[in-house]
């Protein structure tokens, strides 16, 4: 007595499982154009709805070839066991593909402009750094003309400063040289003056002794 009310106990919860379990079982109806759901589990029952391919059904019971489901609206009815599945049809699953495809397909095309826009500013960036090369390559070359120029002006100058020492002594040796050469060419002259002029005295007195002798021998 006690073992039949055991099994009974158990076979009420095992009941109790299995319901819950077909409760919380989903299915859908496979990939057909449309199937009925008629009120109890046999052809001759009426189609209380037609079912496309893709809905959604709770499965409740199954009796032989029939499954009783329910569908999200609350509606109960039976349909063919062999045309529900607790996989998602193909129609569906590209639905959903379809569905998720196109928020990925916006984002692919976001990076792909993405993208575009880092390719351009990499070929800008690219090309500004070869312009600031070119730059600096022209300012270096300026540089280095500037640094010989410098050079070669700290040599001019300073080859300008001794020319420049070397003029002002040339200068000075040549006041020198025309002093002493005025100096001996006023002496070479004043001799040159006074030799002509003791000649000329000379003459005058010898031409004046000369007339007085002939005058003296005239009057004799």
């Amino acid at each position: 007595m006690k073992k039949t009310a055991i099994l009974s106990a158990l076979s009420i919860v095992l009941c109790l499982l299995t319901a819950a379990f077909a409760a919380a079982e989903t299915n859908y109806v496979t990939d057909l154009n449309e199937i009925t759901l008629r009120a109890g589990p046999g052809l001759d029952y009426r189609v209380n709805r037609m079912l496309k391919s893709g809905q959604q059904l709770e499965v409740l019971d199954t009796e032989e070839r029939w499954t009783q489901v329910r569908l999200p609206d609350g509606t109960i009815g039976w349909v063919f066991s062999k045309f529900i599945s607790d996989q998602k049809p193909d129609s569906l699953a590209v639905k959903d593909l379809r569905e998720e495809i196109t928020p990925l397909r916006k984002k692919v095309k976001a990076l792909e402009e993405e993208n575009q826009r880092l390719i351009r500013r990499t070929q800008e960036l690219g090309q500004n750094l070869e312009e600031t090369k070119n730059k600096l390559e022209n300012a270096r070359k300026e540089y280095n003309e500037l640094k010989q120029d410098s050079k070669n002006f700290l040599e001019l100058k300073e080859k300008h400063e001794e020319l420049t020492k070397n003029l002002e002594g040339k200068e000075q040796r040549v006041k020198t040289l025309e002093q002493q050469l005025n100096d001996a060419f006023l002496t070479s002259g004043l001799k040159w003056f006074l030799a002509g002029a003791g000649v000329l005295l000379l003459g005058i007195i010898l031409g004046r002794t000369s007339g007085s002798r002939k005058k003296r021998s005239s009057l004799l």
